[in-house]
């Protein structure tokens, strides 16, 4: 009986994803996963934003990002957001598809919408007076400008990929949400 119940369970959790994840795109199938894309396709900055804006989209359901282990690591910080970093992902490398926070910010009904990825390169000894050098990986061409932020531990890189900044797509703040 009892094995019959966890097979009974099991059925019903498959269809359960089954159901949350109908879609046709490749970053939205099972949403509980983690994907792979092919990083050597990117041959430009637009290519890369396209790839992460669909890898992003199925953190736009609050509840896959904290079942993916992201966890919260600020209160809501004004012109961001709340911040949730998933800690295995923090190392000092970029991988543009894993980034290393999640930003969300609450609607007017306090839901959290997804707003932008954001990458931290750590800094051992972060000291906001110190002369440290940039991370030289990041995203193809010169826009995106790391920023030290010693409070999140390291070099910074917001993508706001979930909510258009008038300021541009890897300025720190976005006058949207002030």
């Amino acid at each position: 009986m009892k094995k019959l119940s966890s097979i009974c369970l099991g059925i019903l959790l498959f269809l359960g994803a089954i159901l949350l994840s109908c879609s046709s795109d490749p970053a939205e199938e099972g949403i509980f996963e983690t994907y792979d894309f092919k990083i050597e396709k990117a041959e430009s900055l637009e290519d890369q934003l396209e790839m992460l804006t669909k890898a992003m989209r199925r953190f736009h359901n609050f509840k896959v990002a904290e079942a993916q282990g992201y966890v919260q690591v600020s209160p809501l910080v004004p012109g961001m957001g709340f911040h949730y970093a998933k800690p295995e992902y923090v190392d000092e490398k970029f991988e543009i598809l894993k980034p290393e926070i999640l930003v969300y910010h609450p609607d007017e009904n306090g839901v959290m919408q997804f707003v932008a990825a954001e990458y931290l390169i750590p800094v051992e000894n972060c000291d906001p007076e110190g002369d440290y050098t940039p991370p030289s990986d990041g995203f193809i061409g010169d826009l995106d400008h790391w920023h030290l932020n010693c409070i999140a531990g390291g070099w910074t890189l917001h993508a706001w990929v979930g909510l258009e900044n008038e300021d541009g797509v890897f300025a720190p703040f976005n006058p949207a949400l002030q």
